[in-house]
């Protein structure tokens, strides 16, 4: 039985790795992040991670599954906070996107749950956490840092060419 929950966990994850993909790369840049939906990316990914660093760290205690309990459901609680942006900003392409992957977040969870609690020393407990944090840095150097710069940038030049074309016209 544990062989399959971690097979279901593989699959769950690289499903949720899939559709992030495609809402990164294709939605995301298409249509920009406000800053809010910048940093909320990356609170979202911060808890996920701390919730699926217990299983990977901790034995399976009353304490430690309790906290993973509590991390976990207030995860799948936070990736929720951007959908009054949503609705208003993104496809119906989009949207339906962003279900699927609230649709996976709490079964991801559960099943991480279960395979901890089963076989504590599961590998695949101990592959999710670095998978995350390597989601979560791109998440913050790509929109919060580099396209941040990039826009900035972007801004300042427009601004110079503003002021050089009123020059010009004067």
């Amino acid at each position: 039985m544990i062989a399959y929950l971690g097979i279901l966990l593989l699959i769950l994850t690289a499903l949720q790795g899939l559709i992030m993909a495609i809402d990164e790369l294709i939605f995301h840049r298409q249509r920009g992040l406000p800053a809010f939906e910048r940093w909320g990316h990356v609170a979202d990914t911060g808890l996920f991670l701390l919730a699926l660093l217990l299983p990977a760290l901790a034995a399976p205690t009353p304490f430690w599954l309790g906290l993973y309990t509590f991390f976990a459901l207030a995860s799948c609680i936070l990736i929720t906070k951007d959908e009054w942006i949503h609705a208003s900003v993104c496809s119906g392409a989009e949207q339906w996107c962003h279900a699927m992957l609230f649709v996976l977040h709490g079964p991801i969870l559960l099943t991480a749950g279960l395979v901890w609690f089963l076989a504590p020393h599961h590998f695949v407990l101990k592959m999710l956490p670095p998978i995350v944090l390597i989601c979560g840095l791109y998440q913050h150097l790509y929109w919060n840092i580099y396209h941040e710069r990039k826009n900035s940038e972007s801004s300042r030049e427009q601004s110079v060419l503003r002021r050089a074309g009123r020059t010009l016209v004067q």
